[in-house]
């Protein structure tokens, strides 16, 4: 950027809403630009009594950082996201057995306890493995038996050593098709208790009451009574725990600053989530990128499936990125500025959006010498920028004067002669 297009501009006063205040305007460069060239910043000219007229308040950047780190540290976004269950707090409920429901036993969104039931299921099909268990409880009875005879016949010289080894091999299968049975029984849904009283009695049932294996909360029910279910069907499904998982949407950008432990909070809740885990991929239909949160405790405020607006704080990098107030900032031909206090007033400085959130923009000069570099005691206005704004439009210019002064008017006498 050369000094020529840093132009100094000088305004007639004016009045503008104000009665007493008279402000000059600035003519604003038209910005034929490519995109990738930042505007030019612009002077604007004003006094200390007209600064102090129109009630231009300043902040050092300094200072903004930090009233800002009073409300957190670091840089902030704003990202939507949604509430969702975690894949490991969750429970799906389902048996290998295809029936009938019989009767809902526990209503969905009801807190459940490990063993609870859930519903009751009729099938014929429990009926067949039932009877297989107690018919390869007696053959593993039945092969201990003989094995013990055997052994005893074998002590005594009576019968090969191969009978022996016959009779030991029999037991053993006898032995695990009863337990395969039993863990068929266990998976339908039958606990160690109920498995050991059908060994004991060899009284058959073809009602099965499904239960929870551990503490919960009941989402949702996939079955109604009367309904026929297939074998593996989903019967329903449980949150464990009261742990939520918050997933935002960021560009690439956004997420390539998002570390695990980042704090993230949200505007209608006040609990709190921290990241831990970033997408390595982009959504292929959104062209975002997910960043995951975790809520460790149970949330009084976010439900699963709820849509969210949240604020993700991040570190800042040092990139020459700076915090204002969202109100510093005004938007015109499409650019972003910021008025920087000078000996002559002010200059009108373009800089870049980084992120918006709480009240406050993290932005980046996006202009080179010789405008004014953005550091620490740098000042800028915070207050009554759309007086500055008018003024960057060239509301009330007038052409550009030269040093010398136009004639003044000859004065009329009091009777109107000259």
């Amino acid at each position: 950027m050369t000094k020529s297009q840093n132009r100094t501009v000088f305004f007639r006063p004016f009045f503008l809403l104000l009665p007493i205040l008279a402000f000059p305007a600035a003519r604003a460069q038209t910005l034929l630009h490519a995109p990738q060239n930042p505007p030019a910043a612009v002077e604007i000219a004003l006094s200390e009594t007209q600064i102090t007229k129109a009630k231009i308040k300043l902040n050092t950047l300094a200072e903004i950082r930090v009233s800002k780190g009073k409300k957190g540290n670091g840089q902030a976004l704003s990202l939507p996201g949604t509430v969702v269950l975690p894949l490991d707090a969750q429970e799906i409920i389902s048996v290998p057995a295809a029936g009938m429901i019989q009767a809902i036993l526990t209503p969905p969104s009801h807190p459940v306890r490990a063993g609870q039931a859930l519903l009751r299921l009729y099938s014929p099909q429990l009926l067949q493995w039932q009877r297989e268990f107690i018919q390869a409880v007696a053959q593993e009875k039945l092969a201990a038996e003989k094995l013990k005879r055997d052994m005893a016949l074998f002590a005594d010289g009576i019968i090969a050593e191969t009978r022996l080894q016959e009779a030991r091999s029999n037991a053993t299968q006898s032995r695990a098709l009863t337990s395969e049975t039993a863990q068929m029984l266990h998976l339908a849904g039958m606990n160690e208790k109920a498995i050991k009283t059908l060994q004991d009695t060899q009284k058959l049932s073809a009602s099965l009451e499904v239960a929870a294996r551990t503490d919960g909360v009941v989402l949702e029910y996939g079955v109604v009574p009367g309904q026929q279910v297939d074998a593996g069907a989903t019967l329903a499904r449980l949150a464990q725990g009261g742990r939520l998982w918050v997933e935002l949407n960021a560009s690439k950008q956004q997420a390539a600053q998002a570390r695990p432990g980042n704090r993230i909070r949200f505007a209608s809740c006040t609990d709190e989530a921290h990241v831990i885990a970033v997408s390595p991929q982009i959504n292929a239909d959104s062209q975002t990128v997910l960043i995951r949160g975790e809520l460790k405790q149970p949330s009084s405020c976010l439900s699963v499936n709820q849509y969210v607006e949240a604020t993700l704080y991040v570190e800042r990098s040092a990139d020459n990125s700076w915090v204002v107030p969202s109100a510093s900032i005004v938007h015109h031909e499409g650019a972003h500025w910021i008025f920087v206090r000078t000996a002559q007033g002010f200059t009108a400085l373009p800089v870049e959006l980084i992120s918006s959130a709480d009240g406050f923009d993290d932005i980046r000069s996006v202009t080179s010498a010789p405008a004014p570099t953005l550091e620490s005691k740098t000042r800028i206005a915070v207050s009554s920028t759309a007086t500055l704004k008018g003024a960057l439009m060239g509301i009330g210019m007038e052409e550009e004067v030269s040093a010398a002064t136009a004639p003044e008017p000859p004065k009329q006498t009091q009777n109107g002669s000259k």
